[in-house]
């Protein structure tokens, strides 16, 4: 898999400081680490963070579960993200801020209309600092307004230039509706755009419209994926990188080994193995596997199909829909749950994978 560039800002505010190491690995030296062999892993056709990003989303439930992986978005509720709201100013910076650690520019001083006491506060005064938000002739940020879209494109903008990039000129003649496009914003939507952190919809841009909570996550993760190439910073879509999950360790980024377009990745499979390298994560899959298996546990004993298996003092009871792992452990199947799979490795289970009815 490739390395995820630019995720830190400057040392410096002048001069650049560019970082190269993926957001969810260490550089490992030599061979890859085997992480996990054997067992049973799952791979989600939806998040596994958020209830409410389920099917309908599943153009952005890759990038939600990835910036939630890495901590960079937690959602508006209990599970719940709220993809289709729109994003204000305040809460675009405050992921920037999460994104690009810049913890280290908070200092004093802010904009006249941030309470020193909102939840955004430093994250505004880093972005201030860092000349990524600026203020009107009266120093206001309007931290509660909407987020335009061409808004969202020069803080985007801003920031990535604080990493050392260099973006060539972008093209907007294509667009249609180019005319509704602020000048101040034109530089950076042309520049996002011909890297493909952007893109028109029917050929249009809808600079002014608000940004939804997912249109976000697609920016935010796509910027952060950009890739050097001859023209530039690029982003370029990995349909092999995948969220993997083992038991209740969620896995973001992780190349699928020899991925195989027509084939289908989603539910249980066999787990060969799954390594951490220099490039990041990389899973090698078995078979896919049915959730079929009948369990009765009785407190101490578990017994699958019939056959007593030894449980790990680890094991994990994981429920599929919705994935997550049951607090109240292992338990028989035939009342909440119709069905299980069971994870064995080395002759003793490890996670039972529950099926609900």
């Amino acid at each position: 898999m490739r390395k995820k560039l630019w995720r830190c800002l400057a040392l410096v505010l002048a001069l650049a400081s560019l970082l190269t190491a993926p957001a969810c690995a260490a550089e490992l030296p030599g061979q890859p680490e085997t992480v996990r062999a054997d067992g049973l892993l799952y791979v989600p056709d939806h998040s596994v963070y958020f209830a409410d990003v389920a099917a309908d989303y599943n153009w952005a439930f890759q990038e939600i579960d990835y910036l939630a992986n890495t901590n960079v978005v937690s959602g508006t509720g209990n599970f719940i993200f709220s993809p289709a709201k729109s994003l204000t100013r305040a809460d675009f910076i405050l992921m920037l801020y999460r994104a690009y650690d810049m913890e280290k520019y908070v200092g004093e001083g802010n904009f006249s209309d941030v309470s020193p006491n909102a939840y955004y506060a430093d994250a505004l005064c880093a972005a201030r600092a860092l000349g990524i938000a600026t203020g009107d002739a009266q120093d206001r940020f309007y931290p509660t307004k909407e987020l335009t879209r061409q808004d969202a494109m020069v803080f985007l903008k801003r920031t990535l230039d604080r990493t050392g990039l260099t973006f060539p000129a972008g093209d907007l003649s294509v667009f249609s509706d180019r005319d509704q496009l602020a000048a101040y914003a034109s530089e950076a939507v042309g520049a996002l755009t011909q890297a493909g952190v952007i893109g028109g919809t029917n050929g249009k841009l809808a600079p002014t419209r608000a940004v939804t909570r997912a249109e976000m996550a697609i920016m935010l993760y796509r910027a952060l994926h950009l890739q050097n190439s001859a023209e530039g910073p690029r982003y370029v879509a990995r349909p092999d990188v995948r969220m993997v999950c083992v038991g209740s360790t969620l896995y973001a980024d992780v190349q699928i080994v020899d991925y195989d377009p027509n084939r289908t990745y989603a539910g249980l499979f066999t787990l060969v193995k799954l390594t951490n390298g220099k490039d990041g994560y990389a899973v090698t899959l078995g078979e896919p596997v049915a959730a079929d298996d009948t369990v009765v546990w009785d407190g101490g004993t578990l017994t699958v199909n019939g056959e007593v298996i030894p449980v790990a003092a680890n094991c994990e009871a994981i429920e599929l829909e919705p994935y997550a792992k049951r607090s109240a452990g292992l338990c028989s199947t035939g009342t909440d749950y119709a069905s299980a799979a069971v994870s064995v490795v080395d002759g003793t289970a490890q996670t039972v994978y529950y099926q609900k009815k």
